[in-house]
């Protein structure tokens, strides 16, 4: 019975085809399914399934941060005394940029070179109290009374010439004058008159 059933629909079927004019779509509606097609094939590929690279990240042009702790660095000039002990000579330092990079600088300085050969300016155990520049250029360094200790006046003017184009490198630094334990000062060991800001060197 099934049998002869699925034997008459598909005599059904063929007739119903061949009626219509076949079962073969025409010319043109072959031709609009191709360009249905062209146009599913120029749509955009949805969202997550793009297999091209994601673009690389716009460079800002900032420093570098350090691989090892991710800040950012700042290469500073620090000057030592020479071999021969009466000449100052530079040393390029890299350290971590941050605000009051004057200070950071100065207390680089009072740690003392890092070169073979190269000598302190300050007298052991002096330490930086306080830094402040003001708005017309004029840098006011405040150290501990240690910075008394200089033997003689080409110490002297070792130490306060160190520090005094140290900090002179920043373009905001246009003059320097000293205090001990805050208090200003006329002379630090009695070998220089410190009565007038001194101006950097370099």
């Amino acid at each position: 019975m099934n049998q002869r059933f699925f034997i008459i629909l598909t005599v059904v079927v063929l007739a119903v085809c061949l009626l219509s004019g076949g079962c073969q779509p025409s010319a043109e509606q072959s031709s609009s399914i191709k360009s249905w097609r062209d146009l599913v094939n120029l749509l955009p590929e949805p969202e997550g399934q793009s297999q091209e690279e994601p673009p690389e990240p716009v460079s800002t042009g900032d420093p570098e941060p350090n691989m090892e702790t991710g800040q950012e660095t700042i290469e500073v000039m620090l000057y030592f005394g020479g071999q021969d002990g009466s000449t100052l000579v530079p040393e390029s330092r890299v350290i971590p940029k941050e605000v009051g990079i004057a200070r950071s600088t100065i207390n680089e300085l009072f740690k003392g070179p890092e070169t073979p050969g190269y000598l302190s300016v300050v007298p052991e155990g002096t330490r930086l109290l306080d830094i402040n520049v003001k708005p017309d250029g004029l840098c006011i360094v405040d150290m501990s009374h240690e910075a008394r200790q200089v033997a003689n006046k080409q110490q002297e003017e070792m130490m306060v010439m160190a520090i005094v184009n140290t900090i002179g490198q920043f373009p905001t630094v246009k003059e320097v004058t000293f205090r001990i334990n805050g208090e200003p000062v006329q002379e630090i060991g009695g070998f220089m008159d410190l009565s007038q800001p001194i101006k950097p060197a370099n």
